[in-house]
């Protein structure tokens, strides 16, 4: 008990100072190998959920240091393999938080994805990142969550690394374009990036490459249903952002509107088969609803 009490506010302490005016120099007192294994040892090893939250809080204040601060202690962390530890780190608190929700560790899980996101953005450390399929999967899983309120947070900064993911490494897109189920749930992550246009644009990119490599024409009908029925039930979600923030000719919003017109169309022009909802009575389709859709397409993308 001792220990985690000197533990917990050495770790804030650091933080602190890493994003102070002095961050150089606190930098340079802690480039140490010795010094950098044991912070990431008790990342690692730590039980205690304030306890990791310290210690990775720890790490990402180093990832958004300023530059200075990064350029003395990125080399050294990564020569520690950061990215496999917090990756390891997130399928611990995935395990966690599928097995059972305890509060106290939704925070944990936020700041190692927001770890992870920094990371993908950078230059020497996206690749590493980007090919990990354990991570693709794991990001996969938080967004799909049918529950998403209580770890909100995470499943926003899961898209984001999602869409990082998915631009520098666009062969894991296919893939994921094959899962409606994961579709659906990049859009039922939209109510909780209301107010981050960053995140937004995020989405969007994600949804209009997932939406680029699907081939409904390939589709069994109950299938192809399932699609429109998602696209559909985001009637008003797609309407509402579109009034907010009206599509330029280069977002990412418009490739998605092109397709989701095209869907659509099909779906209008497909026969009963395809239309028949007797047996998809929870993913029924009104067809006033897909029309409304399609004129709110037509709309964003003239």
């Amino acid at each position: 008990m001792m220990y985690l009490a000197s533990v917990k506010p050495a770790g804030r302490v650091l933080t602190l100072c890493l994003q102070g005016g002095e961050g150089v120099i606190w930098a340079e007192a802690l480039q140490d190998e010795q010094i950098l294994s044991r912070i990431l040892w008790i990342a690692e090893n730590a039980l205690n959920p304030m306890l990791l939250e310290k210690s990775v809080g720890l790490l990402l204040a180093v990832l958004e240091s300023q530059q200075e601060v990064a350029a003395i202690l990125l080399p050294p962390i990564s020569k520690l393999d950061i990215s496999n530890l917090l990756i390891k780190l997130l399928a611990f608190e995935m395990s966690k938080l599928k097995g059972e929700r305890i509060p106290e560790r939704y925070t944990v899980l936020d700041l190692i994805l927001r770890a992870i996101e920094v990371l993908s953005t950078m230059d020497n450390y996206s690749q590493e990142i980007c090919l990990n399929k354990e991570l693709l999967q794991l990001a996969k899983e938080l967004i799909e969550l049918p529950d998403k309120f209580e770890v909100s947070s995470s499943c926003v900064t899961a898209v984001v690394l999602l869409a990082n993911i998915l631009t520098d490494a666009p062969s894991a897109t296919f893939e994921l374009s094959q899962d409606l189920n994961f579709l659906q749930g990049v859009f039922n992550v939209f109510p909780f990036a209301s107010d981050d246009a960053e995140a937004q644009s995020a989405i969007w990119s994600v949804i209009a490459r997932l939406l680029t490599l699907v081939q409904e024409s390939e589709m069994s009908p109950s299938i192809f249903h399932f699609l429109v029925s998602i696209l559909a039930s985001k009637l008003d979600l797609i309407g509402d952002e579109i009034l907010v923030r009206p599509c330029a000719e280069t977002d990412a919003r418009v490739i998605a509107m092109k397709r989701i017109s095209d869907i659509l169309m099909q779906w209008k022009l497909s026969d009963g088969r395809v239309k028949d909802t007797s047996s998809l009575e929870d993913s029924s389709i009104d067809e006033e609803t897909v029309d409304k859709l399609l004129e709110i397409c037509h709309k964003a993308t003239r």
